[in-house]
Order: C-alpha cells, then structure tokens, then sequence
C-alpha cells in the first residue's frame, strides 16, 4: 500500500526531512511539503536532491493573513488539502512550533502516523499522541543512510566540483616526514625565504625551470638561488627533472599540509566520505569559496582550513572571516575548524575563533599526541 510521506519545510536546515523521506520512501509513494511561504523556494531544491518523480510531489504553502499567522487558518489550509482514507507518514521536525502544533492537530483527524527525526543523533522516533503517556509505546530507529559530500552539498543548493577531488601530490609518508620538518622547526631562515618566493612569485605559473628561476635573465623572474638546495635538503623529487609543475609549487607552498590533514582524517576517523580542496558556489560568495579539507561523517559536515603558519593577527582575521563566510554559505550547518602550525601561546587567537563558532588548532594541539587524541575524539562524538 502505498503512503504520503509528509515533511514540514525549514530551509536553515533541510536535513531532517531528507533523511527522513531517504529512509521510508518507497516506489509508488506520493510526497507532501507543508511550508510558509517564505519557506517554500526550497522545495524544489529539496525535491531535486531526493531525485523523485516531480509528478508524485505535492505542497501545501500556508500564508500569512495580515502580516500574521493564524492558528486557525493554517489548520483549515492543511486540513482543506488532505484526502480521507489515505496513510500518511508525517516527519514533525521542521517549521516552527507554532506550524508543527498546527500541522500535528490537523493530521491527528487522519490515517497517521508520526514521527520526529533528530539529525544529532541520527534517530527516528516514532510515536502515538493518545491520552497515556505510561504504556511506553514510543519506538526509535536508526537513520541508516549515510551522506556523501556530493549529496550534502545538493541538498543546500550548492555547486561543487567535488566530483573532480584533488589527487595527492606525494605519498602520505611525505607530507608526514614534512609536518615533522616544520613542527619540529628543522627548517632554516632560507628555506622559509625558498618558500615564501614561491608562494608570492609563482603560486599561479603552469611551470617553472629551477635552472633559470635559481639564475633568472628576466626582469620579472624573481631569484631563489637556493632553490635546488631547498629541494634536496628536504628530499622532494619533481616529477619531470629540472622543474617544478604547478601543482608541485602549490604542494611546496602549503598544499603538503592539506595532504597531511587530509590523511590524517581519513585514517583515525574514517569519514564516510573526504576530500581536499573543494570549490563550492551558491551564488553569495565569489571568492576565496575553497575547502581545503571537508568530510562528512554520520551524516554532519566538517570544514577545514589548513594554514601552515600565520604570521600575523590581521592574517588570521582574514582567515577567521573567510571561515566564517563559508560557513554562512553552508547555512551554519557545519563543523569548522582552522588547523595551523602557529604557537598561539596565550590563547587568544582560539578565544576569537571560539567566539566566531570555529575551532581553532594550533601548533600544540597538532604535534603534542594527547592533544591531538582529544582534539580528534572530539571529532568523532560530534559525528556520532
């Protein structure tokens, strides 16, 4: 028999009624969204996620009457909108209260069923509202789907380009043997300079000449004569001899450190689904919309920024408020952190992180193993 499977629309957060409809929706079933009317631009988007046949989709869009919503004319708009002698499986996490009274009075009338889907603990209650509260007639289940970024990202209407990941530079064991050169501070005042060139000069060239960039007879080559040696001392290998290709300048210039997160990540947490370096657009936000490192575990999303070093405060607020910004583009609904290799001694570039709703994570909390441990373990409970 098939059913109607009922989700009140919120559009800050569209993930309790997308996990609810992926965990009862069955071939055949029709889907009813019930939404104010500053809600419902949404709707499609939701649908278009759910990839189900637009035909089966219906909505009901309650309005305001003089700038107010009524108790009694959001009732007689769903009521007027229900069929008798259909069963309707009705998702109460969504809208606010005053709409989820409303929508719960109405469908009592019917053939219902209800249930509440908490996206924290990925459960779904189900339950009967009759006069005894002592029989223990409530039932919980599992929210078995498991999201992928390509999903999620969807699901909030956002572009990506997720399905082409960024491929690592170097195997693992590199960017490790790299994070040991930096945090252990085995690296030179030259080699900073090596990198710091890079970094400002040529970050966005296809390719350079060690030869010639170490030795430059171009006024708009910038020297690094230490080039050569920088790259043995550290033991990094080009892939075609004698040159450095874009994406070994930009691994050089802190993309090692992506990696290293990045590996990091997937092996102690196991995400359902990681990658490195994603573009994400939604119209808002024109620049500077990368993810360095974002995953998904448990149905929740985690963003991370990874900054090998941040020289000064002004930097780091210019970091903080492109965090902040990316999160306001994935509606709040994330988990964000900065990781960076900076000696925030006195705790107060963790303080204004914390105040912005970030996390942030500095040198001591990286290469010390208990912090690290906690810092990860509370990953991990957050996803779980």
């Amino acid at each position: 028999m098939s059913k109607t499977i009922v989700n009140i629309i919120d559009k800050s957060n569209p993930l309790p009624a997308y996990l609810f409809t992926k965990e009862y929706y069955e071939d055949g079933d029709e889907l009813l969204f019930i939404s104010a009317e500053e809600e419902a631009k949404c709707i499609p988007v939701l649908v278009k996620a759910l990839e189900v046949d637009e035909t089966l989709v219906k909505s009901i869009i309650v309005r305001r009457f003089e700038d107010k919503f009524l108790y009694e004319r959001i009732c007689r708009t769903i009521k007027g909108n229900l069929v008798p002698n259909k069963q309707y499986y009705l998702n109460l996490a969504g809208g606010n209260r005053y709409m989820t009274l409303s929508v719960q009075h109405v469908f009592e009338e019917f053939d219902t069923l209800f249930f509440y889907t908490q996206t924290r603990e990925n459960l779904i209650v189900k339950t009967i509202f009759d006069h005894s509260i002592y029989d223990n007639d409530d039932e919980v289940f599992p929210v078995k789907h498991r999201m992928t970024l390509k999903e999620y990202f969807g699901l909030y209407g956002l572009e990506s380009d997720v399905d082409q990941p960024r491929k690592m530079v170097k195997e693992t064991a590199f960017s490790q043997h790299l994070f040991t050169m930096f945090s252990q501070n085995l690296l030179g005042r030259g080699d900073y300079q090596v990198m710091e060139i890079l970094r400002e000069k040529y970050r966005n060239w296809k390719f350079l000449v060690i030869s010639e960039v170490e030795n430059p007879t171009k006024d708009y080559m910038t020297a690094i004569p230490n080039l050569s040696r920088f790259l043995n001392f550290i033991g990094f290998v080009p892939e075609r001899k004698g040159s450095l290709q874009s994406y070994e300048i930009e691994y050089l210039t802190g993309g090692w450190f992506e990696e290293y997160v990045y590996a990091l990540i997937k092996s102690v947490l196991q995400p359902d689904d990681i990658a490195m370096g994603v573009h994400i657009s939604n119209g808002v936000i024109k620049h500077n919309n990368e993810l360095d490192v974002c995953f998904i575990k448990a149905n929740k999303l985690f963003v991370i920024e990874c900054k090998t070093g941040v020289t000064s405060e002004s930097l780091f607020n210019e970091i903080v408020y492109k965090v902040c910004a990316l999160k306001e583009v994935l509606l709040g609904t994330s988990n964000s952190y900065i990781f960076s290799l900076k000696k925030d001694h006195k705790g107060n570039w963790k303080k204004t992180a914390k105040y912005m709703g970030l996390t942030f994570c500095d040198w001591l909390n990286l290469t010390k193993p208990d912090n690290l441990k906690a810092i990860l373990k509370a990953m991990d409970k957050i996803a779980s």
